[in-house]
C-alpha cells in the first residue's frame, strides 16, 4: 500500500502550521467559538495549539455550520468521533481494510430509508472520516478499495453497508512525515509541521490523552 505523500492531500495539519506560524488564527478560533460556546474545545493538541484540529479545515468548519446544506453534520460527525468508533476505524485500518467500512451497517440502519441527498451524505462523511484519521496520524493511500459485503461463497445475500467502496489509509510513519516537511519552504511553518506532527504520531496531543485508544484491546471493540 503506497501512501500519498504530497502536502496538499493532508486536509488540517498543514493548515494548522501555517495558521500558528503566521499567527493568523482569528477565523479558526471565531469558528471554535460559535461551534462550542461555554464548551471545553475538542481535538485540541496541547497549550501551545490551543484550537481544534479539525477545525482548520474550511471545508468540515462549513459543514458542522451549514444547518441549511448539512442538516445531519453535527451528529454525524459526533457519532464519527465517537471513542468506539474511532477504534473501530483504527483497527480495520491496521489490517487493511477501510475505515469507512467498519462504520457502514452503522449508516445503513440510520440511512436506509432516506434517498434523499444519499451521494452528499456520503462525501461528507467520507471527508469527516478523513479528518479523523489525520487527528490521528494516518494519510490517505493511492486507490480506493471495494467493499465486501458477501456473506460467504454459498450466500448470495449481502450484508448491509452504506458504501460499496472506501478510501483506504495507513499510519504515517517518520521517514514518511519527513517527506511531507521537505515540501515545506517557510522555516517557521516546517517548525510548527515538525512539533504537530511529532506530538500526534507520538501520541501525545491533548485529545489522544482523552480519546486513550489504547486503553482497551482494540479488538475488544469490534
Amino acid at each position: 500500500m503506497i501512501n500519498d505523500l504530497k502536502l496538499d492531500k493532508l486536509s488540517v495539519i498543514g493548515r494548522a502550521a501555517e495558521a500558528y506560524a503566521i499567527g493568523d488564527l482569528s477565523e479558526v478560533k471565531q469558528r471554535a467559538e460559535r461551534l462550542y460556546l461555554g464548551k471545553r474545545f475538542p481535538f485540541v493538541i496541547s497549550r501551545e495549539y490551543p484550537y481544534p484540529l479539525h477545525l482548520f479545515s474550511p471545508r468540515l468548519s462549513a459543514m458542522l455550520e451549514g444547518v441549511a446544506s448539512y442538516p445531519d453534520a453535527q451528529k454525524i460527525w459526533e457519532l464519527i468521533t465517537a471513542r468506539e468508533n474511532i477504534i473501530k476505524m483504527i483497527s480495520v485500518t491496521e489490517i487493511k481494510r477501510t475505515a469507512a467500512e467498519i462504520l457502514g451497517p452503522l449508516f445503513q440502519n440510520k440511512y436506509s430509508d432516506n434517498k434523499d441527498r444519499v451521494m452528499p451524505r456520503k462525501q461528507m462523511i467520507g471527508y469527516m472520516i478523513k479528518i479523523v484519521m489525520e487527528c490521528f496520524g494516518f494519510t490517505t493511500s493511492r486507490g480506493r478499495m471495494q467493499i465486501d459485503t458477501t456473506r460467504g461463497p454459498d450466500d448470495s445475500a449481502r450484508r448491509a453497508n452504506y458504501f460499496k467502496s472506501a478510501t483506504r489509509y495507513a499510519k504515517m510513519t517518520i521517514d514518511e512525515r519527513d517527506v511531507l516537511l521537505e515540501q515545506i519552504g517557510n522555516a517557521d511553518v516546517k517548525r510548527h509541521f515538525l512539533a504537530i506532527t511529532d506530538l500526534i504520531l507520538a501520541g501525545r496531543t491533548e485529545y489522544q490523552k482523552i480519546y486513550n485508544i489504547h486503553g482497551l484491546t482494540n479488538w475488544d471493540s469490534l
